[in-house]
């Protein structure tokens, strides 16, 4: 197998590691509006893969780039949402929780964490 050295694990849109970039004034002023609004960056660059159409670009509900923003500006946030609303967590997603009481952080999964509280309903 031939290695392809004007891409990344072979994969032609990626380049590889040390490969010169130029930029450009508009590229740079793309980068940081991106770096800045989260939901730019979405709606223009993130594509989803559409039952019926294959790949499309992603355009997002309102309610789905309120979270966008509310992630983005704010350090730790917490929803209370229903399944397959247009958000990525799996039971797996580790998370770090402090108990207000003792003072113990523990690291646990997103999964676990849920187990816990339900059984001390």
């Amino acid at each position: 197998m031939t290695r392809n050295e004007n891409a990344y694990n072979g994969n032609t849109l990626l380049k590889p590691t040390g490969v010169a970039q130029e930029w450009s004034k508009e590229t740079i002023a793309d980068y940081l509006k991106c770096k800045n609004d989260p939901v730019y960056f979405a709606e223009k660059y993130c594509r989803i893969v559409h039952v019926d159409k294959g790949l499309i670009q992603f355009d997002p509900y309102e309610y789905q780039k309120e979270l966008i923003r509310k992630v983005h500006d704010n350090r730790f946030v917490i929803t209370m949402q229903s399944r397959q609303t247009g958000k990525c967590f799996s039971e797996d997603t580790e998370i770090t929780v402090r108990n207000k009481k003792t003072g113990e952080v523990i690291v646990t999964t997103i999964g676990d964490f849920y187990k816990k509280v339900k059984k001390n309903d």
